[in-house]
């Protein structure tokens, strides 16, 4: 038979047991509103002891429960899929809270905008043309060519006001936050290890770390590995390791306790990844590999805000591109060297050629005397100062023009409706490369800047949409998982408060057995 004690060990592991799970159970209700918290399960095997006693004979009986440790209930394949998608979401966020400022901007519905101050300038002129000798009627023309400039010029500075705006979030905020993660995540690296060594699972550490992989997946493409390392000859834990993803390569970014940073050099929009020292990363053969990794984003927040800053549509040469604020700064400042060249050239239509540019009489100007843009564009000078004026007529053989003509002020007005064609030639060493932007009169410019503006909002809108939708559905499938049920929990509670019951009620059992034994077998007789 079995030691006669065998079964108090049975009944003492199966309370040791039970009084773990009654444990378990209270940390887990009691953190079911902690953010990111996962739930803990008791991991527990049967005991059964080979050659269990010197006199052992017969059925060799188990005996008990031990308790082997606490773990997480987690899915890996869950936590990938959700990493991947909360970089889609960060990336879209981003991207439509980038073109909505931008919208503020240009919005030509609910504010009076460009082509409000463009049907303002033709009432005037197609009032000037009536009355052609009236100073007061061509200072109206004057003050409307002044206001659409200076509105030109505020949308500009404006636009110029957001890409400072992302560029401080960029290198401010964004940046030393990813830096920050991974010297957290390497930090609760360190304390995590120095538990387990010493007994303890960390799991509470490890959910904080859990948090700060999943907003590191926000910012960039991550992959996450557990690399086992043996400790001793009995121990071996998981060491985090994290890579970049990028399109072409992978970078490591952490490993264990030790990490990288990001940094973007100032005065520039490019994204390097360098060593905790700052210095270049190279790869096993000498080969700088964290150098402008720009190209090798493929999803995540900081994607979208670098892409916000360098991107400009068609500018790039690329009809696929995303056009960012560098494409509505540039189709402004085409639209203001086109409206400005426009009327230049009818007012100057009557000079002779060869004309000193000193004696033009250009209506347009710029402030800085370049080339004329959205930001620098003013009321040339000359006209400002009553130096010259609108120019009403001009003649063929260059005769005065007879008193009250008003040819070239119709000439105006009908440039203001007929199509143009808008062009953009950059620093394209040839004019047969120069990109047609868009056809049609200035206000039908405006009109398909903020139709494309809003077909960019409505679409990355929907993308978002659809991206929280999957992320919100694979949440769910976690929270499934590792959250916290209060109806588990209470199942789990009175499971265990009747194991532990039970097991109380076997070492009573045991206990009143060998009172029989002891105290009342052998006594026939006495």
């Amino acid at each position: 038979m079995r030691s006669t004690f065998a079964g108090f060990t049975t009944a003492q592991l199966g309370l040791r047991a039970s009084q773990y799970g009654l444990n378990v159970t209270g940390q887990n209700i009691s953190n079911i509103n902690t953010t990111g918290y996962t739930r803990q399960v008791v991991d527990q095997i049967s005991l059964n002891l080979k050659n269990a006693g010197r006199y052992a004979t017969g059925v060799n009986v188990g005996h008990g429960v031990l308790v082997t440790g606490i773990s997480q209930v987690r899915d890996p394949y869950l936590d990938i899929r959700f990493r991947n998608e909360i970089g889609k979401v960060g990336e879209a966020d981003v991207k439509l809270a980038g073109l909505k400022e931008i919208e503020s901007i240009l919005d030509e519905v609910a504010k009076d905008g460009i082509q409000s101050q463009l049907g303002d300038m033709m009432k005037m002129l197609q009032k000037l043309s009536t009355n052609v000798s009236s100073k007061e009627f061509e200072n109206m023309v004057k003050s409307s060519a002044d206001s659409l400039t200076k509105f030109i010029n505020q949308c500009a500075k404006q636009l110029e006001t957001v890409r400072e705006n992302q560029e401080y979030n960029l290198t401010q905020v964004d940046i030393p936050e990813v830096n920050n993660i991974l010297s957290n995540i390497a930090e609760l690296n360190k304390s995590i290890k120095d538990g387990q060594v010493n007994g303890n699972p960390a799991l509470e550490l490890i959910d904080q770390r859990n948090v700060l992989i999943d907003e590191l997946a926000s910012y960039v493409k991550i992959d996450v590995k557990y690399v086992p390392t043996k400790i001793s000859e009995n121990l071996t834990i998981d060491e985090l390791q994290i890579d970049f993803v990028g399109a072409n390569k992978t970078i490591n970014l952490l490993d264990h306790a030790g990490h990288v940073n990001f940094e973007i050099p100032n005065g520039t929009t490019q994204l390097n990844i360098v060593d905790s020292n700052g210095n270049p990363i190279k790869d096993a053969t000498g080969n700088t590999i964290g150098e402008n990794i720009f190209s090798e984003l493929t999803t995540g927040s900081l994607k979208a805000s670098l892409e916000l800053l360098n991107k400009s549509g068609e500018f790039d040469g690329d009809t696929n591109s995303f056009r960012g604020i560098g494409y509505y700064q540039q189709m402004l400042d085409v639209f203001a060297n086109k409206l400005a060249t426009t009327f230049n050239d009818i007012n100057n239509a009557g000079l002779p050629a060869g004309t000193p540019p000193a004696d033009l009489h250009d209506l347009f100007g710029s402030t800085d005397g370049g080339q004329i843009n959205a930001k620098n564009i003013c009321i040339a000078s000359g006209w400002a100062n009553s130096k010259y004026g609108i120019t009403a007529s001009v003649t063929s053989d260059g005769s005065t023009p007879p008193s009250g003509a008003n040819d070239n002020i119709l000439k105006m007005i009908s440039a203001m409706q007929a199509d143009q064609e808008f062009i953009y030639g950059g620093t394209l060493p040839d004019p047969s490369d120069d990109i047609t932007l868009f056809k049609g009169s200035f206000n039908e410019f405006i009109s398909s800047l903020n139709s494309t503006l809003g077909i960019d909002i409505k679409s990355t809108g929907t993308l978002l949409d659809n991206h929280v939708s999957v992320a919100k559905e694979i949440s769910n499938a976690k929270d499934a998982i590792s959250g916290v049920s209060l109806d588990e929990e209470g199942m789990n509670l009175l499971r265990y408060q009747k194991s532990y019951a039970a097991a109380a009620r076997l070492m009573t059992t045991l206990d009143e057995a060998l009172d029989t034994v002891i105290n009342k077998m052998g006594i026939v007789g006495r």
